[in-house]
């Protein structure tokens, strides 16, 4: 009984870093745009999009911003999405805040 106990312990102890799998994902897809020119231009005008919208944003603007996503693709918008779900404390919402705030970087002002 105790060895179970400690295999289910020593599991829900290596979960998180599964779960961190998913954002490391992010992490790549978010280089990937970094290190693309065009994607790059589009991702900017995207930030550009989201600084500009009211709050809440209108439904025109809510499809510029998506129309920007359905352009970097799949992966991106999925990415991108993901941080909605994430708590800024973690280490997988650290990691998907300095790998947006990295690419955001790279957009001029």
């Amino acid at each position: 009984m105790r060895a179970l106990a400690a295999c289910v312990v020593l599991g829900l102890g290596f979960s998180p870093a599964l779960a961190a799998d998913p954002k490391i994902d992010a992490v790549k897809v978010f280089k990937t745009v970094g290190d693309d020119a065009e994607k790059l231009k589009t991702f900017c005008a995207m930030l550009k999009a989201e600084d500009a919208a009211a709050d809440p944003p209108t439904p025109a603007q809510l499809t510029q911003i998506e129309g920007f996503k359905k352009q970097l693709g799949p992966e991106f918008a999925k990415a991108y999405d993901l941080g909605a779900n994430l708590d800024d404390n973690t280490p997988d919402g650290k990691a998907w805040g300095d790998a947006i705030d990295d690419l955001a970087g790279k957009c001029p002002e």
